[in-house]
């Protein structure tokens, strides 16, 4: 009898831990660098060369434009939340206004170029709206003088 109950303890332990390696938990993007986007239509990067995930760069007015603008400017948007901050890497997360779409936005920087990549966590298409928040992170950018008006 007691050799069964440590093998069903010990078979209860196997299957905890298996699904807790399998939990996926929130889809976030992790920290440098910032990359390309996927194959999905729900991204958009500076990163990727392809014309429909691509993104003008982001040139920043020189080198000695503070990081923590940069995140304060961003972080200042509707529906954005700083999640984490490393050195010259942020990680935002953008709540969408009706339903409440959770979207990730990451930035990094070097030298006088500004990296961002802007995705969906969930849905295969996103109807443009990653696309105008980095539309709407350039302007607000360029509003506070941070990046340069071109292009």
């Amino acid at each position: 009898m007691g050799g069964i109950m440590i093998r069903t303890r010990t078979l209860g332990l196997l299957v905890a831990l298996t699904l807790t390696g399998c939990s996926t938990g929130d889809k976030i993007m992790k920290q440098p660098p910032v990359t390309a986007c996927g194959d999905s239509p729900n991204c958009v990067s500076s990163k990727d060369t392809r014309p429909k995930f691509a993104l003008s760069p982001f040139t920043l007015t020189s080198e000695s434009v503070r990081f923590d603008d940069i995140v304060n400017t961003i972080a200042s948007l509707s529906g954005a939340k700083l999640i984490s901050q490393q050195d010259n890497y942020a990680h935002f997360t953008f709540t969408t206004p009706v339903l409440r779409f959770v979207d990730d936005v990451e930035i990094s920087v070097h030298g006088t170029e500004l990296a961002l990549r802007s995705a969906s966590r969930v849905g295969y298409y996103d109807f443009g709206a990653n696309r105008r928040r980095a539309d709407a992170i350039r302007q607000a950018l360029r509003d506070t003088k941070l990046i340069t008006p071109s292009p």
